[in-house]
């Protein structure tokens, strides 16, 4: 009899199950990658919700996943059995056929998001050997699967540097997991002067913590928050990243940006948002979208993860089993956790 897997398959809009499915073998050119930990990324509750449309019955999500190589395919010689690995979770520039995933959305086939039964939220997966990138020693599997989510941030600043866009002064409006990762690469870039805003107070005092400035929005006036930040800042920001994605977050980030600004837009909660495009066309901002990453932002990420450890190991605040999956994540979903991170981990 085939051997099997325990995973999480997602049905429909707030319904998902723990299954059993064929454990994977690794095809020529790919390893086979036993779990270790995975996170419940913000886009896994929106697409669990149908709130982003970017999920599809049937799928295994995970997309930010750490573990460690347990079998090779033919013609693999890196990584080894027993390395610990963290995903590069696109496997190619193209979308998927029907058959293996769902095509209707994003020019690539990316593990966890549009790919079937192929995603972290399993007991394995199997995927090419340049996908499983090895972990620098000392990084245990949950801090290794925040490469995903910084590597989202070294695309963004890779876009803005390709602009000859270097700000001096810098808001980030969202203080989440894409949030924080923000302030840590500003960080690494000696981007002193910068401020963090959210709408949970807790959330701006965090991003404190990591030595910049907070703004609590509380007030639903864009022109207070934005006179606070031009005071903290002494001058309007030149980079406004909107790290959230709202119709509400995009309105703000346009009242903060100076004129001749850069806004650099990585949440994409909201299909749409409204735009005034006299204002945006009077102050010649500049709106520069970035989503996902490459292998290279990836690899940058990775390489950087022992000199933010202690911090990003701050961002786990939850933690579950794989068969507590489907309520944790719809508690996160009804807004009853507040975990910034949420990792699922596996037993040995």
């Amino acid at each position: 009899m085939p051997e099997t897997m325990q995973a999480v398959v997602f049905h429909a809009p707030w319904e998902m199950k723990l299954e059993r499915l064929p454990k994977p073998e690794p095809a020529p050119g790919e390893v086979l990658v036993k779990m270790k930990a995975v996170g419940i990324c913000g886009s896994d509750v929106h697409g669990f919700t149908g709130e982003s449309g970017r999920r599809a019955p049937g799928m295994v999500m995970g997309h930010e996943a750490a573990g460690e190589v347990v079998a090779l395919g033919d013609g693999v010689r890196s990584p080894e059995i027993g390395d610990p690995v963290t995903i590069y979770n696109i496997i190619a520039h193209s979308p998927p056929d029907p058959d293996e995933g769902d095509p209707s959305f994003l020019n690539k086939k990316m593990i966890g998001v549009n790919l079937a039964k192929r995603g972290g939220m399993a007991e394995f997966l199997a995927v090419p050997a340049e996908n499983a990138i090895s972990l620098p020693p000392g990084i245990p599997p949950e801090i290794g699967l925040l490469a995903e989510p910084l590597a989202v941030v070294t695309r963004g600043w890779r876009r803005l540097e390709k602009l000859g866009v270097r700000p001096s002064r810098l808001a980030i409006v969202g203080a989440g997991t894409i949030g924080l990762a923000a302030v840590l690469m500003a960080r690494a870039r000696d981007l002193s002067r910068t401020v963090v805003l959210d709408t949970v107070a807790e959330k701006a005092d965090r991003a404190a913590e990591f030595g910049v400035g907070a703004v609590h929005v509380a007030s639903g006036d864009p022109g207070r928050e934005a006179g606070e930040v031009e005071s903290r800042l002494v001058g309007k920001p030149e980079v406004v990243i909107d790290a959230v994605g709202t119709r509400e977050s995009f309105s703000l980030c346009l009242a903060l940006v100076e004129a001749g600004g850069t806004l650099l837009l990585i949440g994409n909660l909201a299909r749409e948002v409204s735009l005034p495009l006299q204002d945006a066309v009077s102050n010649e901002v500049c709106l520069v979208g970035t989503y996902g990453f490459d292998r290279s932002d990836f690899a940058a990420a990775v390489r950087v993860l022992p000199e933010i450890k202690s911090e990003l190991s701050t961002f786990i605040e939850g933690r579950c089993r794989l068969s507590e999956t489907p309520r944790v994540m719809t508690s996160l979903a009804r807004g009853e956790s507040q975990a910034l991170k949420t990792v699922i981990v596996f037993k040995d």
